[in-house]
C-alpha cells in the first residue's frame, strides 16, 4: 500500500500517468523496485502477497529495457497467454500489483478513483519508511484505516488467534468464517468474491503479524486500543470481543472435540486393511473407536454432512449375510461400508 502511495507521490503527483495507463506503470515502477531490493538485500524476506524474486527476474528480464509500446504489448499479450514460464511470470506478478492497487484504493482509501493521495495517503508518505519493516508511525495510519473500512472481519480475526492456540486441531479460516456467518450473518467477506474468501483471510493475518498487532497472550496491544477507543470504536470492540468470547464457549470446545474423533476415525480408516474394492466396514470402525450403535450413528451422520465438501465419500450395503454386521443411515439411506478419498488427490 505505502508503495503505491509513494508511486504517485514521486511519479503522479499532478495525473502525468493516464488513468488507462496507471495500472502498468506502476507495475513497471514496482518489478524494477522489488529487483533491485532483492538484489540489494537477499537475504531478507519481504511481506506476504509480494512477488518472488524468481518472478520478479523473469519479468525484469522480459520487459525492462524495451520501448514502452513494447513492454505493453508484451504485458497485453501475456495476461492473455499465459503460455511459457516468461508469460506466467508477467502474469502472477502484474495481478500481484493490480491487487496492491485495489486494496490501497477501493479497500483502504488512501487513494480517490482518480488516482490522487487522499490526506491519509499524503500523511502515510510522509513517514520515514523501511521497505522491510513498518515503522511505528506507519503502523498506526494502517491501522487506523484498517478498522474504519475492515473493522469486524479484522478484529474478529485477531481475537480468534487465541483460540487457534488453545485449540490446535481447527483451521482458523474455517472457525472465522463460520463465525461472522452465525453471528454476523455475513456469507462471503466484503471486497471479495466467494472463490477468494481464504485468500483475503490470509491477508488479514498477515496485517495481524506486520502490524504486531497482538502481544505474547494473544490480546490486542494497548497502543491498539487506544486508537480503537480514539476512534470511537469502543463499543463495537467490546461487542465483538464478547461475540468471540461467547462462540468460544459455545461451539468452539465441542467443535474441537469432534474434531479430535474426526481425526481417529480417518487414522482408523487410513491404517485397517480394506476390502478389494477398497471399502471399510464402518462396524470394524465403530468397535475401534468404541462407540455404541446411537452413538456412531450420530457420529458418522454429522461426519458425512460436515465432511462431505473435504473428502469423496462412498458407502455401499453388500454385506454377507452370514457377517451380522449392523447397518448404519446416510440420509436414510442403509449403509455398511465406507470407503474415503480426499478431493483433489
Amino acid at each position: 500500500m505505502k508503495w503505491v502511495c509513494k508511486f504517485i507521490k514521486d511519479k503522479n503527483s499532478n495525473n502525468e500517468i493516464s488513468k488507462s495507463d496507471f495500472y502498468v506503470e506502476f507495475y513497471l515502477y514496482l518489478i524494477k523496485k522489488l529487483y533491485n531490493l532483492y538484489k540489494k538485500n537477499p537475504n531478507e524476506s519481504l511481506t506476504h502477497g509480494i512477488p518472488s524474486f524468481d518472478s520478479v527476474k523473469k519479468s525484469y528480464d522480459t520487459i525492462i529495457g524495451l520501448s514502452k509500446e513494447k513492454k505493453k504489448r508484451i504485458i497485453n499479450e501475456s495476461l492473455a497467454k499465459r503460455e511459457n514460464e516468461f508469460e506466467k511470470s508477467i502474469f502472477s506478478t502484474y495481478k500481484a500489483t493490480s491487487y496492491f492497487i485495489n486494496l490501497t484504493k477501493d479497500k483502504l482509501e488512501f487513494v480517490d478513483h482518480n488516482n490522487k493521495l487522499k490526506d491519509i495517503g499524503e500523511k502515510l508518505v510522509s513517514y520515514r519508511s523501511n521497505d522491510f519493516k513498518l515503522s511505528k508511525k506507519e503502523r498506526e495510519v494502517l491501522f487506523s484505516s484498517i478498522i474504519k473500512s475492515d473493522f469486524h472481519f479484522f478484529l474478529s480475526l485477531s481475537l480468534l488467534q487465541k483460540v487457534q492456540k488453545k485449540v490446535k486441531n481447527l483451521s482458523i479460516d474455517e472457525i472465522h468464517f463460520e463465525f461472522l456467518v452465525e453471528k454476523f450473518g455475513i456469507r462471503h467477506f466484503r471486497y471479495t468474491e466467494a472463490s477468494n474468501e481464504k485468500n483475503y483471510s490470509k491477508v488479514r493475518e498477515h496485517w495481524i503479524k506486520d502490524l504486531d498487532f497482538l502481544d505474547k497472550n494473544f490480546n490486542v496491544k494497548k497502543a491498539f486500543l487506544d486508537i480503537i477507543f480514539n476512534e470511537g470504536f469502543e463499543e463495537s470492540y467490546k461487542k465483538v470481543k464478547k461475540l468471540v468470547d461467547d462462540y468460544y464457549k459455545e461451539k468452539i470446545v465441542l467443535k474441537s472435540k469432534f474434531q479430535e474423533k474426526i481425526d481417529f476415525f480417518i487414522d482408523i480408516y487410513e491404517t485397517t486393511p480394506k476390502n478389494e474394492l477398497d471399502f471399510l466396514s464402518l462396524q470394524d470402525i465403530a468397535d475401534q473407536m468404541k462407540l455404541g450403535k446411537k452413538s456412531f450413528q450420530n457420529f458418522i451422520s454429522e461426519f458425512y454432512e460436515s465432511e462431505k465438501n473435504k473428502y469423496n465419500i462412498f458407502f455401499n450395503n453388500v454385506v454377507q449375510a452370514i457377517s451380522g454386521k449392523n447397518q448404519y443411515f446416510i440420509r436414510n439411506r442403509p449403509v455398511v461400508n465406507i470407503r474415503i478419498k480426499e478431493l483433489n488427490k
